[in-house]
Order: C-alpha cells, then sequence, then structure tokens
C-alpha cells in the first residue's frame, strides 16, 4: 500500500493537518467508545484520550494506512486499556441511545432497540481483542478490510476470516438473549445490524 502523503506532517505534528484529523474524525472516534459500552461521560472521556494518545504517538506513524484507520487503532487501544482498569464490581454504565430511527417509534419498539442495542455493545466489549477490534473497525466505524489488515500488518484474508470467526462467537454470545427477543432458537444472519 503506498504510503499516505500526510504522514510526515502527522509525525511532525503539523497544527492543520492534526486539526483537520481531529474534527473529521471526533464524532466518529466518540460513537465508537459509546458503542463499545462506556456510557456517554465516559465516551468523551475516553475520546479526548485517543486525540492525546494520538498525538504522543503520531512520531512513530509509519503511514501505512490512512492516518483515519491509525486512529480507530489508537481509539480501541484506549478503549481496551479503560475495560482492564475497570473494577469487575462496577455496574455497567446506563447506555443512552442516540441511533433511534427518524420515524417515531413506539415504546415497545424503542425499548427492544435500546435492549439489543446494549446487548450488542456488551458482546462486542466480552469478545477477545482480535475480533472485537475487527468488528469494530469493519462494521461500527466502515473501515474496508483491506485498509484494516494494512493497519494491523497481516493479509486481507486473515481480516475477513476474523470478521468472520468474531460474527460467528458474537452470534454465540447474542443467541440466548435475541433467540428468545425474535420467538426462535437461534438469530439468523442479517437480523442484527452492526454498521453505524
Amino acid at each position: 500500500m503506498r504510503k499516505d502523503p500526510r504522514a510526515s506532517a502527522l509525525r511532525r505534528r503539523e497544527e492543520h493537518v492534526w486539526e483537520q484529523l481531529v474534527s473529521s474524525q471526533y464524532e466518529r472516534i466518540y460513537r465508537l467508545h459509546l458503542r463499545l459500552g462506556p456510557g456517554p461521560d465516559t465516551a468523551a472521556d475516553l475520546t479526548q484520550d485517543t486525540f492525546e494518545a494520538a498525538w504522543k504517538a503520531a512520531p512513530q506513524f509509519r503511514g501505512e494506512s490512512r492516518p483515519e484507520v491509525w486512529l480507530y487503532g489508537v481509539a480501541l487501544n484506549v478503549n481496551r486499556n479503560w475495560w482492564s482498569r475497570r473494577r469487575p464490581e462496577e455496574p455497567l454504565p446506563e447506555e443512552v441511545i442516540q441511533d433511534l430511527p427518524d420515524t417515531e417509534p413506539t415504546a415497545a419498539e424503542v425499548y427492544l432497540l435500546r435492549q439489543q442495542h446494549e446487548l450488542v455493545c456488551r458482546a462486542v466489549a466480552r469478545l477477545p481483542e482480535t475480533y472485537r477490534r475487527a468488528l469494530a473497525l469493519h462494521y461500527f466505524l466502515e473501515v474496508p478490510a483491506v485498509e484494516i489488515a494494512a493497519a494491523e500488518g497481516v493479509e486481507p484474508g486473515t481480516v475477513r476470516w476474523r470478521l468472520h470467526e468474531g460474527l460467528r462467537r458474537l452470534w454465540i454470545l447474542l443467541q440466548p438473549a435475541l433467540g428468545k427477543e425474535l420467538g426462535q432458537d437461534a438469530p439468523r444472519a442479517g437480523r442484527l445490524r452492526l454498521a453505524p
């Protein structure tokens, strides 16, 4: 993959390039943290931590992936570190759903959306790091498998396998709850929408 021309400017921490990266990616990074489990306040803090960590790591950015993909990797590392520092007895924070459909849903539909969103976010957070990273980058941030592969230093086929295996494991985690909600023994592929 060709090196991104912004790489050297990011390594030198040129202000205009950083301002552009922050302004274009702030909302996506926040939504990534929100979807991976913490509540809105924690997601905002983790978003700030992500940009701080990226600023510190900038001199090591090689430019082998787009800066946005590199930044998503930093965000996933920040999120993973936050989860690893949590005490197991801490209750999970209340999730606020901001992705409700534009049409006016009934109270029952709102409840079901909240339950499913919460279930998916908690299940993704329980996956092993390899699969969590692949699913979050591909489905939450819409990064193509080829770009994930370049950023992770693996073959695209490896990323596709991680996505396949990650979804399989996610379904296993979700099956007991979603199977009951949908009135079936196991959810069918296509019933769960992970993309933003």
